[in-house]
This record gives C-alpha cells, sequence and structure tokens, in this order.
C-alpha cells in the first residue's frame, strides 16, 4: 500500500469513528432500549416452527447494551467499514464498564451486496466468488480465492488491526445473513452455467459461516433486532 493510500484509509477510517455516534439512530417511534429489553424478555419466545432459526433474538434479552450493524455493501476486505464499528462499540463498552460485570451484544446484518462476506471458504472457492464479485485478497493482492472478511489482512495503518468476523462471533456478536440476497446472489452464478438457481441458493444457504443465521431478509433481520432493542448503526 502506497504513502498516499495509507493516508487515506487512515483518514477515512478515523472519519468513521468520529462519526460513531452521529450514525447511531433508532427507528422513529421505537421505546427506549430498556423498555424494549423488558417487552421482549416477558413475552413468549418468537415461532420457530418455520424454515428459519430465531433464536437469535433470545440471545439479545440479557444483553444492557446491543446494536445492529446493517451491511448492505461488501467494501473494502482490507479497510472493513462496519467490523471496525462494531469492534469498537464493543471496545466502547469495555471501556465504560471497566471490571463491572456487564452483557453486551452486536449484531452483524449482512445483506444484499454484502451477503457474500457471511460465506464459507469452500463456497468462495466452489463458485469463484472472488472473480465474480470483482474482490481481491488483501494478503495477496490478488482476486480473493477465499472469505477475505473470515482471514487476518495485513494493517491499513500501524497500531491499527483489522478485525475480522471470526474475531467479533468470537465477543459474542451475532451474524444474521439475508436469504433474499443468497437467492439473487444464487441466480446471478446459475446464469452463467452449471446448476439451476434453487441448487446454487441450496448450496449458499447450507455454506453460511459457522453460528451464522439465515433471516427471510436483511430488512427482517434489521426490524426484528431492533424489535428486540438494539440501536441501529449504519454508514
Amino acid at each position: 500500500m502506497s504513502e498516499r493510500s495509507v493516508r487515506a484509509s487512515r483518514r477515512g477510517f478515523m472519519t468513521v469513528v468520529g462519526k460513531v455516534a452521529a450514525s447511531i439512530a433508532l427507528a422513529t417511534g421505537v421505546a427506549p432500549v430498556s423498555a424494549l429489553g423488558a417487552a421482549e424478555s416477558d413475552s413468549e419466545a418468537p415461532p420457530t416452527d418455520g424454515s428459519f432459526d430465531l433464536s437469535w433474538i433470545k440471545r439479545l434479552s440479557g444483553a444492557v447494551d446491543r446494536a445492529v450493524f446493517d451491511w448492505p455493501s461488501l467494501g473494502d476486505a482490507g479497510d472493513p467499514t462496519m467490523l471496525y464499528l462494531a469492534e469498537r462499540y464493543l471496545d466502547n463498552c469495555r471501556e465504560a464498564y471497566g471490571s463491572a460485570k456487564y452483557e453486551v451484544r452486536t449484531v452483524l446484518n449482512i445483506r444484499t451486496q454484502a451477503v457474500s462476506a457471511a460465506l464459507s471458504d469452500t463456497i468462495w472457492t466452489r463458485f469463484q466468488l472472488g472473480d465474480e464479485l470483482k474482490v481481491k485478497d488483501p494478503n495477496t493482492t490478488q482476486i480473493a480465492a477465499r472469505n477475505p472478511f473470515l482471514h487476518r489482512s495485513p494493517n491499513p495503518v500501524p497500531d491499527v488491526v483489522v478485525p475480522t468476523i471470526p474475531d467479533l462471533v468470537q465477543r459474542g456478536s451475532i451474524v444474521l445473513v439475508c436469504n433474499f440476497a443468497l437467492r439473487n446472489l444464487a441466480k446471478r452464478i446459475a446464469a452463467k452455467a452449471g446448476p439451476s438457481a434453487d441448487e446454487v441458493h441450496e448450496q449458499l444457504r447450507a455454506g453460511v459461516i459457522d453460528g451464522a443465521f439465515v433471516v427471510p431478509s436483511g430488512i427482517f433481520g434489521l426490524a426484528r433486532a431492533q424489535n428486540a432493542g438494539c440501536a441501529l448503526v449504519r454508514q
């Protein structure tokens, strides 16, 4: 990375961090987090007899601090904005509470053009997603042969460690994957050759990263997370 690129990356990162407070917004008419948490914990569990696992909702009920990070665009794997924001929020909570006991939850709502970030290395290799999406691996600077959001990238600037999705999952983050976007990606892949769109979609859905939850759509995931008391963070 050139010195100019490093400076630009650093400026971009600091700008994003500086705007985190301004980026957090609750949907109009949503009750305070504390009230929502109480309502969610007192209500019956959501129905789970459909084709989607909604158990992630209950994982939010015990957290005092919770936020959903809306991720609709893939962005730069070497400088991933939404992962930086989610990591910073977790770090801020740790700084705020110190050694006191607390529980925080972050939700990565991966949808639209970013949905491939939630797919395994196997899927990236099988369908050559790096070439399909024109994504470069920051480690090799070549077209990605694996999901670069799952692996540590070179630091864009000194003392800045690039977070990965597994880093956030290890810290208790919940990953939601838009099924509507998976279907659209499947159609795009199938149109070029090979199996039908339905067959590709089945493979994509089975190939989401470990611990992720497929939801009907990113809009559903975003709204449901906010209904469970999450603040909305977006670019």
